[in-house]
Order: structure tokens, then C-alpha cells, then sequence
């Protein structure tokens, strides 16, 4: 069922995890996620950033997800994921997404505020999400391929508390998003966060804070992220790796026909296993807490 982001992290906070937020592109991305969700009964986001609308077609991935979120036996949250323009947010406001994420993280705090403060004009009372501080890497392989681990010399600082509550407390945002050394996309080295920095943003901070780039961190880093805060975490290049890999596998067969059908099916099966295990370890009952 389509519902509110806010009921997707109501249900999180009450069950002491984290829900998760899962990138589609397609058709097939978008069913290995809603079976998954719907094979461990849990309300996910189903997110969808602007580069995927712009090679899916906006009025077609846009109707797909809101037709497979709608059908789905469990909440589902249609997720606007890193939108940097307004029209782009009055438009999925229209085609029915339940939840946006306004990225004004590379820029000054007060234009980011101000951009979140015109988001929630037009979202009025459904879920926004904001960001404050730079999370490096690529949000969004299907819009920009530039190299994963680019930094942004303006948004690269990791996200200061007192800014934090400064720009929640101005915005009225329902989640926010943090830097605390996680990276979109694949990690160059061991990834380190800064848990100290993430309790102190949890203690000033009165929403949900959001986790971007969990693919590549390991399952003690997710539980401590859990334990101080992060109710929401975003997942893409994991589904994507199992995409390409099971592809990969089907199109070295000799024998594969031509067969679409036989090609994508292990491959939203891959998908599937994917999410299902992201979607176990975010409820986890023993979050770690710094």
C-alpha cells in the first residue's frame, strides 16, 4: 500500500530498527524490491532519484512505481530521492510520491534552509527530507558518471550538530540526512564514520537521521548508525552490483536464446536476495550505541 514516508519511519522508531530505502530504475529493480519487502513484511521507501526519471521517462517510472507501491501488501513509501529543483518536486508532488529528499547540501546554510523551507510549501505535510554536510560520491549512477569518491570542495564538510538542529528547527524537515564519513556508491579503503560526531548530531537533533551510502559498510557500523539515530538508510549500488552480475553470468551463456525473460529473472531473483538481507540486518535488536 502507497503511504506516507512519515509512517514508514514511525514504524522504524517503534520497532527500535531502521527502514530501508531501495533505488529503482526499472521494472525489474522496482519488483525484486516490493518482493522483497513483501517476503519480510516490512514498509520500506522505494526511492527514485532524477536520473532514473529522466531515462525511464518521468510519466512512465513515475506511474510504474506508484501502481507497484499502491498493489504491494505492505507500506510503501514512494521516495523522491535527491531532487535539487522545485518544479521537479511539484511535479512528483502530482504523480503521487509520498516522500521527497530536497538535496541542498551543496550549498550555504541559509540557501539550504531556504530551499527546504520552499520544499515544504510544496510537499505541505508529507515526508521531507533534508541534508546538511557532503556525502561524497555519486547518488546517482544513471544521471552522472563521473568517478565514485569526487569530492565537492563546497558540501564536503561532515555535518556540524549545532547547524543540524539550526536548520531542523528552521525547516520543519521530518528526517535528515548526514555526513559522517559515508560515501555513496563503492568505498575507497575501509570506511570510517564518525559515531562520536553522528551521537552528537542525535542529541541535538529532534527527527529521524538518514544513513546514504550504506552499501560496502559492514553489518557493526549499520547496528552503531542504528543506535544513535539513523532511522532510515539508503541502499543502490549493492542492488546494482547483483544486477550486473547476474546479467553478466546470463549474457556469457552459449546457450541463453536471446531469452529476455530467462536473462532478468535470476537477475530480480539477485535483487531480491539483496534487499531481503539489507532489510534483516536493518531491524536488527541489538543496535550498538556510541
Amino acid at each position: 500500500m502507497l503511504v506516507d514516508g512519515g509512517q514508514v519511519l514511525a514504524w522504524a522508531q517503534a520497532n527500535g530498527g531502521a527502514a530501508g530505502s531501495f533505488n529503482t530504475y526499472n521494472l525489474e529493480t522496482t519488483r525484486a524490491i516490493i518482493t522483497a519487502a513483501e517476503a519480510e513484511n516490512a514498509p520500506i521507501f522505494l526511492a527514485v532519484g532524477r536520473g532514473a526519471l529522466d531515462y525511464g521517462g518521468f510519466e512512465l517510472l513515475a506511474g510504474m512505481c506508484v501502481t507497484a507501491a499502491t498493489g504491494a501488501s505492505v507500506p510503501v513509501a514512494l521516495h523522491l530521492d535527491h531532487a535539487l529543483e522545485l518544479d521537479l518536486v511539484e511535479r512528483a508532488v502530482g504523480a503521487g510520491f509520498t516522500s521527497f529528499m530536497v538535496d541542498g547540501s551543496a550549498l550555504p546554510l541559509a540557501d539550504n534552509i531556504s530551499l527546504l523551507s520552499r520544499a515544504r510549501a510544496l510537499v505541505a505535510d508529507l515526508s521531507l527530507e533534508g541534508e546538511l554536510g557532503g556525502v561524497t560520491g555519486d547518488e546517482d549512477r544513471a544521471e552522472n558518471p563521473g568517478t565514485v569518491g569526487e569530492r565537492n570542495p563546497v558540501s564536503d564538510a561532515l555535518t556540524d550538530p549545532n547547524e543540524a538542529a539550526r536548520l531542523v528547527a528552521a525547516t520543519g524537515v521530518n528526517s535528515l540526512a548526514v555526513a559522517i564519513g559515508n560515501a555513496h556508491g563503492v568505498y575507497r579503503g575501509e570506511p570510517r564514520l564518525d559515531l562520536a560526531r553522528l551521537a552528537a548530531i542525535h542529541r541535538v537533533v529532534p527527527v529521524p537521521l538518514v544513513l546514504h551510502g550504506a552499501s560496502g559498510l559492514a553489518p557493526e557500523l549499520i547496528r552503531a548508525c542504528i543506535g544513535n539515530g539513523v532511522v532510515k538508510i539508503n541502499v543502490n549500488t549493492e542492488i546494482r552490483r547483483a544486477f550486473y552480475a547476474s546479467l553478466g553470468s546470463g549474457v556469457a551463456r552459449p546457450d541463453h536464446g536471446f531469452d529476455l525473460v530467462g536473462l532478468f529473472t535470476p537477475a530480480m531473483a539477485a535483487m531480491t536476495g539483496v534487499v531481503r538481507s539489507m532489510i534483516q540486518l536493518f531491524r536488527s535488536p541489538e543496535p550498538i550505541r556510541a
